[in-house]
């Protein structure tokens, strides 16, 4: 009975070693025209033809190598980085010293694992990477939460890429729990990588606002992440110096009329949201109106010639959306005449004032209208013997029309007057001698220059 208990311990005995051996699997991560660079003296110092292999495991994995055509394999460096250990392997390529490096397989092995074994096709000077990783591991708390927690560790130390690499490898593991929605925690990384490489692109363009809100979006998923929470504060000073600098620049602009600059600055100012943006956004309605006005040439200026009057200025807005107004004053050398009471001289003094409304009937020409009044002097015996100085009056409505060439303006006049009785001159006692001392209509002609 022993001996049958025996043969049974026997038999069973390398079974139970084979289910107890897990399977590794094997996982390309070779970058595109990736080349093996490295100039360290192979095995054999005559050299040869190489390429290079970069296996990396996890730190809970010891491997070795071995293959079917090496007598051993040339393992120059191994490091360990972001919770993984990397192995840097050299190999001999084609034919070298009438031996065939072709048809290379390497097997990887482990203890606690069945060995892995892959072909190895390499190119001169060609360079690969393989990660090999246990699906199945059991090690503390299981294959997932391995991983995924390595790859915790890693998102709060801003290894991203690195973290990324854990939380995708915890997805392979047969006991990943279906309540954890690790596709989340990727994505939120390609988002932290995104707003990072916008920060700093904002940051290098002195964009500050912009940097900062990228950087603060990547504290929103990482409050531990150092360089976003720096580079965020960084962002914020500069903002602020940037600001005073520009806001006063503007106002130097701005005092000195040199509006386009102004603008410039004024909005960089209002867009980055400084402590000065109210003011800067006053300034630049200020500024937009003023620059609108001047590209309509919206205010006009002119100098008007009629009968009795040849002395006129008129100025106004002729605007392209809204009514504006306008304001004339007409008179002739006679009036000044008449105050210094020279009476020889100062024949038929006349002031006309007349103001009124703009409105566009069609591009380039406007309308205008509105109230007026005249004076006209004459002259009167007086009981001291000098004659005395009296004034006719007359309400006097125009309308008319302005047209604009570029910044030349043409402005005709039609005016009507209703003159108004008194009884201050003897030789003119009715309203029609007024009327006609005074004259009914008046032609104004008048050019200017539109700005």
């Amino acid at each position: 009975m022993k001996k049958l208990h025996l043969i049974y311990l026997l038999l069973f005995f390398p079974v139970s070693i084979s289910f107890s051996q897990r399977n590794l699997k094997l996982k390309e991560k070779t970058e595109t025209l990736s080349v093996f660079t490295d100039k360290e003296p192979t095995i054999d110092s005559s050299g040869g033809m190489q390429a290079g292999v970069i296996i990396s495991c996890s730190n809970a994995l010891q491997i070795d190598f071995t293959s079917n055509v090496d007598k051993s394999v040339d393992v120059y460096k191994t490091e360990e980085k972001g919770g993984s250990r990397f192995y840097y392997l050299r190999f001999i390529i084609g034919k070298y010293k009438g031996a065939s490096y072709d048809n290379r397989v390497l097997e990887v092995s482990a203890p606690n694992f069945l060995p892995l074994k892959f072909n190895l096709d390499l190119k001169p000077s060609e360079s690969k990477w393989y990660e090999i990783y246990d699906p199945n591991a059991t090690v503390g708390v299981g294959c997932f939460y391995q991983n995924y927690n390595e790859g915790v560790e890693l998102f709060k130390k801003s290894l991203y890429q690195e973290a990324q690499e854990k939380y995708k490898l915890s997805m392979e593991c047969n006991d990943a729990p279906p309540d954890l929605n690790v596709k989340e925690k990727i994505t939120n990384i390609d988002s932290i990588l995104s707003f990072r490489k916008m920060g700093d692109y904002f940051f290098d363009m002195l964009h500050f606002k912009e940097a900062s809100d990228c950087y603060r979006r990547i504290i929103s998923y990482n409050n531990d992440d150092q360089y976003a929470t720096m580079r965020n504060n960084e962002a914020n000073m500069k903002l602020m110096d940037y600001c005073n600098n520009y806001f006063i620049n503007a106002e130097d602009y701005f005092t000195n009329g040199k509006y386009d600059e102004a603008k410039k600055l004024y909005e960089i100012v209002a867009q980055q949201s400084c402590p000065k943006s109210i003011e800067a956004n006053t300034r630049l309605m200020e500024i937009n109106k003023y620059l609108r006005d001047r590209k309509q040439r919206a205010q006009v200026i002119l100098y008007e010639l009629s009968q009795n009057t040849p002395i006129g200025i008129s100025t106004g807005k002729y605007k392209e959306g809204k009514v504006s107004g306008y304001f004339s004053i007409r008179m002739n050398s006679m009036l000044f005449e008449a105050i210094r009471q020279d009476t020889a001289k100062a024949k038929k003094p006349e002031l006309d004032i007349s103001f009124g409304w703009t409105i566009k009937v069609y591009k380039p020409v406007w309308i205008f209208f509105g109230p007026g009044y005249t004076g006209v002097g004459d002259w009167i015996p007086n009981d001291n013997g000098k004659d005395k100085l009296i004034v006719h009056s007359a309400i006097s409505p125009e309308v008319g029309l302005l047209g604009k060439i570029g910044p030349v303006a043409l402005r005709y006049t039609f005016q009507y007057r209703f003159a108004l009785s008194d009884n201050n001159d003897p030789n003119k006692n009715s309203i029609g001698q007024i009327q006609n001392y005074i004259g009914q209509v008046r032609h104004v002609f008048g050019i200017g220059y539109c700005f």
